[in-house]
């Protein structure tokens, strides 16, 4: 009873609380259904659609699946640790491989089977499709399986590790294509499509946009060429290889790798460019190496320290710590110090951007070199290196200047020999205080100092010098095994 009386004066409190709003014209707030559908909307929204769905119609015809088989061998008495169902068909008997037996009675390794799946796009009407490196590499035999529902046994026609770039053939009839577009037109923004196999399912298509451009550093392992194209469509594993299209239906990138802790999608993903893509094709159709440009020079990033240490206003271009010798760059007339601000007659952003554009010259070629030199621009003419040449590139005194965190010593004919440092002028560092400048922009024992504020230093006594007479910082250029580099450090 007493439950009753509560909820009687529950409706109540409820009832007086509704007349008095209503009183003092406080009305409900309440959804509102539009009179009538906004139509410019709604057709804004369906061309957006009918933009995808045209991509997805255009495009996935030329899009394959590539199953790329590779066969291992195992000892007899050998048992997968994991269930080989975990692998998909990793580590299934190949029945086809007869077992023969050897010596002693004794059966030779089984062999068993690894599949992997990836992607790839038909880029003519000859059959050549173009795809990820990784995604063919030590494989012994590939499968191409297309939306028709045909199937191909394709072979590799030519690869570039340094790209992640390959090329695979199948010989068909009435074969798609998908041509490729200009990606340095591309803006951050740009919507794209990537098409191509995650996890094994064919032609799944998801749309994103262009995130960013000139990504560099993605996978520093390999060692190659970077200049990705960052975008937020869905790409996972089995998505390598696959294309990354317009709203036209052209090829702007290929997708490549994915940021992921989990191995899924993030909305982290990359591709290989179209502009690298066009640059080796050629080479790859006719199964040849990539040959590729090379100045001969080790070439730093600018920031605000070494642009003021170097009397430029801005951090674009790249800065030249090292010429090697008979190189293009020496013969052109390139010097240590000298900011690279155009090469080919188009403005010199950063290392990236030169390192890519120089590597996609043809070797012999001719181009225009601008670079500011003691704060005036020098034009120079270049005729472009290959990639393939090969360039050549006392002990109880020490000195600890304490103003910049390191300390050093004269090179003497064992340091020469210890560090590899012959036929070379300057001071070694022996020691850098972990909690100095210097330490923090990578200085480190075994450096060689060989120049301060652009003069060369052969002894301790010199680098004291001219350290001392500097006023609030110096400009240290550095070398090591790794190349020349400049070093801006403040007093303190």
């Amino acid at each position: 009873m007493k439950n009753n009386w509560k909820v009687i004066i529950s409706f109540a409190v409820v009832a007086v609380a509704a007349a008095w709003f209503a009183g003092h014209g406080v009305s409900s707030v309440t959804a509102q259904t539009p009179s009538a559908p906004p139509t410019q909307a709604l057709a804004a929204a369906q061309s957006l659609s009918d933009a995808f769905a045209w991509v997805a119609d255009s495009v996935k015809p030329a899009v394959v699946s590539i199953v790329a088989t590779k066969y291992v061998s195992m000892p007899r008495n050998f048992h997968w640790f994991f269930s080989p169902d975990m692998f998909g068909d990793q580590g299934d008997e190949d029945e086809d491989v007869p077992q023969r037996r050897g010596r002693g009675g004794q059966s030779t390794p089984r062999k068993f089977k690894q599949e992997g799946i990836g992607s790839g796009v038909l880029i003519d009407k000859d059959g050549y499709i173009l795809t990820n490196n990784h995604v063919i590499k030590g494989t012994d035999e590939l499968k191409v399986f297309m939306s028709d529902k045909r199937e191909f046994d394709a072979k590799v026609v030519g690869t570039d590790p340094k790209t992640d770039l390959a090329i695979v053939k199948i010989n068909g009839k009435n074969l798609p294509s998908v041509p490729l577009a200009d990606s340095t037109t591309l803006r951050v923004g740009d919507w794209v499509v990537a098409i191509g196999s995650p996890y094994g399912l064919p032609q799944t298509v998801t749309a994103g946009i262009v995130s960013a451009k000139g990504r560099s550093g993605v996978l520093d392992s390999r060692g190659g060429y970077e200049d990705f194209i960052q975008t937020d469509a869905a790409i996972n594993r089995g998505n390598s290889g696959g294309p990354l299209v317009n709203l036209q239906g052209k090829i702007v990138g290929l997708n490549t790798a994915i940021y992921s802790s989990s191995g899924g999608n993030t909305g982290v993903g990359f591709a290989v460019p179209s502009s690298i893509i066009a640059s080796v094709l050629p080479s790859l159709k006719a199964g040849k190496p990539v040959q590729r440009g090379q100045l001969g020079v080790m070439i730093q990033d600018l920031n605000e320290d070494l642009a003021q240490q170097f009397g430029v206003k801005q951090t674009k271009g790249v800065l030249v710590a090292q010429v090697n010798k008979d190189s293009a760059a020496e013969k052109a007339g390139i010097q240590p110090g000298d900011i690279i601000a155009q090469f080919g007659g188009k403005p010199v952003e950063d290392v990236n951007e030169l390192r890519n554009r120089v590597a996609a010259t043809a070797p012999s070629a001719k181009s225009t070199v601008v670079v500011i030199r003691k704060g005036k621009e020098v034009t120079l003419s270049v005729t472009v290196g290959s990639a393939s040449e090969t360039t050549a590139a006392a002990a109880e005194e020490e000195s600890d200047v304490t103003n910049l965190g390191v300390t050093v010593t004269n090179l003497t004919k064992e340091l020469e020999r210890k560090l590899d440092y012959k036929g070379e002028k300057g001071v070694v560092v022996t020691d850098v205080d972990s909690n100095s400048l210097a330490y923090r922009r990578g200085v480190r024992e075994g450096d060689l100092i060989v120049e301060v504020n652009r003069q060369p230093v052969t002894s301790v006594s010199e680098f004291e010098k001219v350290v001392k007479n500097a006023k609030d910082s110096v400009l240290l250029l550095i070398k090591n095994k790794e190349g020349s580099r400049f070093v801006p450090l403040q007093k303190k």
